[in-house]
This record gives C-alpha cells, structure tokens and sequence, in this order.
C-alpha cells in the first residue's frame, strides 16, 4: 500500500470511480455524487486496513458504507441506486490480489496462489454481503413504511 495521505487516496478514487461511472454510463448529473461515493468507500478502507490489519473486514465495512450512501443518494437524486454502488464498490475490488493469484498459478507456486486465492475469495464475499445486507435493510424499511402508511389511509 502506498505512503499517501489519505485526502490524496480519496481524490485518486473519486477521479476512478467517475471515470468507471462514466464507462458504465451514468447520468451526468450522478457523476460526481457517484466518484464521491467510492472516494469515500476507498478511503474508509484505507483508514481501517491501516488501523486494523484486516483486509476482509475492512473491505466489508467500507461495502456497507458505499451501499448506505449509495440508498441515500438513491433517494435524493432520483435515480437507481445501482448507479452508485456499482462503481462505489470498483475501488474495493481486489484486482491485485487476482493477479497475484494467477502469477502465482503460472510460476507453479500453488501454496501462494490456494492462499492468495482463497483471500480473494473472502474479500469478494465481505464486499457482495455487506452491500447486501444494505440493500435488504433499505427494502425492509420502505415495506414498513408503505405498509404503514396504507394502514393509516384505510384507518381513516
């Protein structure tokens, strides 16, 4: 990991992230909100990897944060909130730990590639359960709040 302040990581993954925003084709007027959010998501992981040494940790709690801010934005713009998640999470992806994998696979060093691959494995698991978990608990909400307010109309 490199030596950089942190405002340094989060302007390098927002201007990422707009740029896989834009490869994805999201709306002009999402393009910041959706840098920001993998800005953010990257330099949460950044902080706790360097707090705590946990990578899978790490990459799940920064997962529930770009989803949560993700719904949020979701909301407030009018849009999917796939929009935002989707290159939120880009950042997040362990790409070199992938290919560390594979070179490992080719130079025939099958202790290090099964060690790497499986953390990769875990990793891709933390960041898929920790959006999931947002998603499921924004749905949840917004059934019982639909729910109450239909039972509010019909009580009247």
């Amino acid at each position: 990991m490199t030596n950089m302040p942190v405002y340094m990581h989060f302007l390098y993954s927002t201007l990422a992230t707009i740029g896989f925003s834009i490869y994805f084709n999201v709306p002009k007027s999402a393009l910041i909100p959706s840098g920001l959010t993998g800005g953010i998501g990257w330099s949460l992981y950044y902080i706790l990897i360097n707090s705590t040494n946990n990578d899978i940790l790490s990459n799940f709690l920064a997962a529930i944060v770009v989803a949560w801010i993700s719904e949020i934005l979701a909301r407030k713009l009018k849009h999917p909130a796939i929009l935002f998640v989707i290159p939120g999470i880009i950042p997040l992806v362990p790409g070199l730990g992938m290919y560390n994998t594979m070179l490992y696979l080719v130079q025939s060093n099958y202790e290090l590639a099964i060690s790497k691959g499986a953390n990769v494995l875990f990793v891709g698991g933390a960041i898929s359960l920790g959006v999931l978990v947002v998603t499921s608990l924004s749905r949840t909400f917004n059934l019982v709040s639909l729910a109450k307010i239909h039972s509010n109309k019909i009580s009247k």
